[in-house]
């Protein structure tokens, strides 16, 4: 059966960039970057780090990129003209749909993915920064070729990540940041096991607890994929390459909900459900190929400090970010370091 992507895939502009050539250090001086999805999860860190750092942020907004139109690509070639990156974190995915909704994925992720571009070849041909999912390195396997809302979801983002990879090799550069599950400060409260988790310690609620809960997941800080994002868009590469981003380890469900009752100091109940039959199983990420690509290692991602750092902002809302600073070593790598709260505080 073909892929719902198919159409799209035949028809993106031609020319595949394959060849990578990494420079020597991150850029120092100030960079000038649009970024699309500023006002989400993901979006909101990086946009705040960009300026911490003292680079000029121009946002365009996710909404309108996906409701394309003739207005919205002579809004993105204005915002694109005078930038050094683009930074394209919008996108539509399971959690804010909420349902399988294949012309929703087609229109945000794919049709947007592709104007947008579009708008970067006609004018600064900039370095493009695209936000994936390490999902998409699972499609090949017959396992997960069952259509499902995950697949389709991965379907688009790997369709969006060939039309990155074909304007790098026409017109600019380009890197696919291929993240695993984020957590950390800000998650929403329908986002994720690390979420319903700490959701089912505050309200002492039951957690569903889906087959034994030995199947593992790597799970990735937010401020950690925050700084691949960032050094991505200030690191000299020209071609394109797809980079996964985690923490290289795997942690059980059951390791979850024991972070949890660490952090909480309290007691998680368990139901015990059935397996799910969209389960998603992958191995833990390669950091090979971000240290030697972006010069990129996680900080914030080993797993008590991920949850620590939610329940501490869930219980502060404010509190994680007001302590957070950000810098540029002596190479030009952003780093991020959070002050200890204060006395009484």
């Amino acid at each position: 059966m073909s892929s719902p992507w198919d159409r799209q895939a035949r028809h993106a502009p031609g020319g595949l960039g394959r060849t990578l050539t990494v420079g020597t250090a991150t850029a120092t001086r100030p960079v000038r970057v649009l970024v699309t999805g500023a006002t989400g999860f993901l979006g909101r860190w990086v946009t705040e780090g960009f300026s911490a750092l003292g680079d000029h942020v121009t946002t365009f907004s996710g909404r309108a990129l996906g409701a394309a139109s003739t207005k919205t690509g002579r809004a993105l070639r204005r915002a694109a003209a005078e930038v050094d990156a683009v930074c394209h974190l919008a996108a539509a995915t399971p959690l804010q749909l909420g349902r399988r909704d294949d012309l929703a994925y087609a229109r945000c992720n794919v049709d947007a993915t592709h104007l947008l571009l579009d708008a970067v070849a006609a004018t600064s041909g900039c370095r493009v920064v695209f936000a994936s999912t390490a999902m998409v390195g699972g499609l090949s396997e017959a396992a997960t070729r069952r259509q499902s809302d995950r697949v389709t979801y991965a379907e688009s983002k790997l369709v969006a990540e060939d039309l990155v990879e074909r304007y790098s090799g026409q017109a600019g550069s380009g890197v696919s940041l291929r993240f695993n599950a984020l957590g950390g400060p800000r998650t929403p409260p329908d986002r994720g096991v690390v979420a319903a988790a700490l959701r089912a310690a505050h309200e002492d609620r039951p957690f569903d607890l889906y087959g034994s809960g030995s199947s593992g997941r790597d799970y990735l800080h937010v401020l950690d994929a925050a700084r691949a994002v960032i050094s991505a868009a200030r690191r000299p590469v020209d071609g394109y390459q797809a980079i996964e981003i985690g923490s290289g380890q795997l942690s059980t469900t059951d390791a979850v909900l024991a972070a949890v009752e660490h952090a909480t100091g309290r007691r998680v109940r368990r139901r015990h459900l059935p397996e799910r039959a969209d389960v998603d199983e992958r191995p833990a990420c390669d950091l090979r190929p971000a240290r030697a690509m972006l010069d990129w290692t996680p900080h914030r991602s080993r797993l008590a400090t991920l949850v620590s750092d939610q329940w501490a902002e869930q219980q502060e809302p404010g509190g994680f970010s007001a302590r957070l600073r950000w810098a540029l070593d002596t190479s030009g790598r952003p780093l991020t370091t959070i002050a200890p709260p204060r006395a009484g505080g």
